[in-house]
């Protein structure tokens, strides 16, 4: 009784032992709708592999800010405002023909006396604190400008050149006497003539004996 008991059982898991395998196997038809599902609804293409990002693609770089000036910083528009003279400024901008330059069309221009004869040229001009013409200097004797003699006469007493003539003394004067007429000397002459003169008596005060008492 016993060994047919066991023989039973043993045909009866022979037969359950496949179903359950293929049950095992197959997918359930609640994944297979999954699965269904998901395929209709994926874009064509969409279940190809997308190609994986290398690690030497450069990540995209920020635009560019425009660059700001720093604060304290001059702009153009200031760079520009600060070169531009004031408004207040005037300026002298044409030569009027009542005017001369002393550089080009005085210093260095010959000079005559009444008589039309040469009698020197013109080395300078003084003005004073007020601005004013007040004398010019005349370059007398020499050559070239070397071992010449300065003299200097009112403004009054001298014609300017022109662009046809030369200057003109209005005096009877020669050459001669101008060379015999007192030297000009410039302020720095004066104090240069001052300081020798004060080391020269320092100096011979230095070599003076010092004085003795007389004896009682």
């Amino acid at each position: 009784m016993s060994g047919r008991i066991l023989m039973t059982t043993v045909a009866a898991l022979a037969l359950a032992l496949p179903a359950m395998a293929q049950d095992a196997t197959a997918p359930s038809d609640t994944e297979q709708q999954l699965e269904q599902g998901l395929q209709e609804g994926a874009p064509e293409g969409a279940t190809e592999q997308a190609p994986a990002m290398t690690e030497e693609q450069p990540a995209e770089e920020p635009p560019a800010m425009a660059e700001e000036p720093a604060i304290g910083e001059p702009t153009e528009e200031m760079a520009a405002e600060e070169a531009t003279p004031p408004a207040d400024m005037q300026f002298l901008q044409v030569q009027e023909e009542a005017q001369f330059l002393a550089n080009d069309e005085v210093i260095g221009k010959e000079v005559v006396n009444e008589m039309g004869e040469q009698v020197g040229s013109i080395a300078d001009l003084v003005m004073d604190q007020d601005q004013k013409l007040v004398g010019v200097v005349l370059s007398v004797g020499g050559f070239l400008g070397i071992g010449d003699k300065r003299v200097a006469v009112p403004v009054e007493q001298i014609d300017f050149p022109t662009a046809e003539d030369p200057a003109r003394l209005l005096a009877p004067v020669t050459e001669e006497q101008l060379t015999n007429a007192p030297d000009f000397m410039t302020r720095a002459a004066v104090e240069a003539e001052q300081e020798a003169a004060a080391a020269q008596s320092q100096a011979t005060q230095g070599q003076l004996p010092a004085p003795t008492t007389p004896a009682q």
